[in-house]
């Protein structure tokens, strides 16, 4: 009789078990499909936005160039200006990143700097040169060109069901080379934007948009897959780490690079993902993909503990511009200083797990870019810039910082911290001729 009580058991314990694990698949795939179409949604309406963006441009740039003056057409050219930065934001939350897309973003980034120069920032109403005008009428024509290739491929989407999520796994697994219509087209849009490009000069100011975490000039020497893993493993100070993958990064890519999947504690341990540079072993960025656990430690002490790290790897002069917390993971940005100026474009963001203090995420991308190559020196005094603001403000702080304006260049600026009453202001004037290019109101 006990016998078959246990045998019973079993058979029940087991039956248990597999409508456990059948609930549990049937949950996690009904989560997986959410997930999917939440993703493929969002890629649809990007497409859908870029389309319509890049279309109001070319109506925009063309009514532009029906205006005698500057002041007449200046309407159309901020809102050109306003477009292409739209443009430019929906292009890049497409599954592009391991796919040539630079030329198209390259236009966008010259309608910004080219409509900004010309409309927003220049106050005289004197007419457009004559090679001002010729710039116009390039970006008019080259605006329809880009807008009928992206309208061809939103047809073949549309009338063929096509899902850009295919288009992630295929730029991800890196079939390229596969029939894929919404790559082809893409690539073709991209190519038809060659001509243009090339054809201005390099006198001609080009939008940091395009340039960057384009990385040049890299220091150290050409490394191989072993040496890239090595050195990561090295830099991260792991043991008995695991490789589980590691490949060359695509064709197209902003810099040649490995990415890298790792484990540390004989493949045991939380799963590392970093990006190393082939050339001078550079880790762009590395993720630690575990769980947070309760929280231990104040945000003075994660701040320690990424200052520290910093250090640690060769970061100097480095000043802390930017804390925050959320979810038991405390977020910093720090800034290289080069002659007292904020070097705000090169900039470095570390994540520190508040459960272990733990450095759960770095990325070093921006400080890698944005060389800041600027005249350092100012050519007009605080005192004289310092004349542009408000009579009613309070001046707390001054500071010489390199920032970078709405067109994503890098202009030497005076900082200013200002108070108001019980507001607080940031306020950044040019400092070579005192115009505003920025202010903030400070919130905690």
């Amino acid at each position: 009789m006990r016998r078959r009580f246990w045998i019973w058991t079993g058979y029940v314990l087991a039956v248990l078990f597999v409508v456990t694990l059948s609930i549990w698949g049937y949950r996690e795939h009904q989560m997986r499909q959410a997930v999917t179409i939440h993703a493929e949604n969002h890629y649809q309406q990007s497409y859908h936005e870029l389309t319509y963006y890049v279309d109001s441009l070319e109506e925009t740039l063309g009514m532009a160039l029906a205006m005698q003056t500057r002041q007449s057409m200046r309407p159309q050219l901020v809102e050109s200006w306003r477009l292409s930065a739209l443009a430019h934001a929906a292009a890049n939350e497409l599954p592009l990143t391991l796919m040539p897309f630079n030329r198209t973003n390259e236009f966008l980034a010259h309608v910004g700097d080219f409509t900004y120069n010309t409309g927003v920032k220049t106050t005289n109403d004197r007419r457009l040169s004559a090679e001002e005008y010729r710039t116009l009428q390039k970006l008019y024509h080259e605006s329809m060109t880009i807008r009928d290739g992206l309208r061809a491929v939103q047809e073949k989407v549309m009338a063929n069901h096509l899902r850009w999520m295919d288009v992630e796994m295929a730029l991800k697994m890196k079939k390229q080379n596969q029939d894929n219509q919404v790559i082809d087209g893409l690539k073709r849009v991209n190519g038809q934007a060659t001509d243009y490009t090339q054809s201005f000069s390099p006198e001609n100011p080009r939008n940091m948009v395009f340039n960057k975490k384009r990385f040049r000039d890299l220091p150290g020497k050409q490394l191989n897959k072993e040496q890239a893993s090595d050195h990561l493993i090295d830099w991260l100070n792991l043991k008995n780490t695991k490789i589980q993958s590691i490949d060359a990064t695509g064709k197209g890519s902003s810099i040649p690079a490995f990415d890298l999947t790792l484990r540390a504690n004989h493949g045991k341990g939380p799963a590392y993902s970093a990006s190393v540079s082939q050339k001078g072993g550079h880790v762009i960025w590395f993720l630690v993909d575990r769980a947070i656990g309760s929280k231990r430690i104040g945000l003075y002490t994660a701040e320690q503990k990424a200052a520290l790290f910093l250090k640690q790897h060769g970061f100097h002069n480095m000043l802390l511009t930017k804390r925050d917390s959320y979810n038991r993971v405390a977020v910093f940005t720090f800034v290289p200083i080069r002659n007292q100026v904020r070097l705000y474009p090169a900039s470095v963001k570390i994540k520190t797990a508040m459960d272990r203090n733990e450095i759960i995420a770095f990325d070093q991308s921006d400080y890698l870019a944005n060389k800041c190559d600027v005249p350092l020196k100012p050519k007009l005094t605080a005192d004289a810039v310092r004349k542009q603001l408000n009579s009613e403000l309070r001046v707390r702080e001054t500071n010489l910082a390199v920032f970078q304006n709405t067109t994503l260049k890098n202009i030497l600026c005076y900082e200013f911290f200002a108070t108001r009453g019980n507001e607080t202001y940031r306020v950044f004037l040019n400092a070579d001729n005192g115009d505003q290019e920025k202010v903030e109101l400070l919130r905690d």
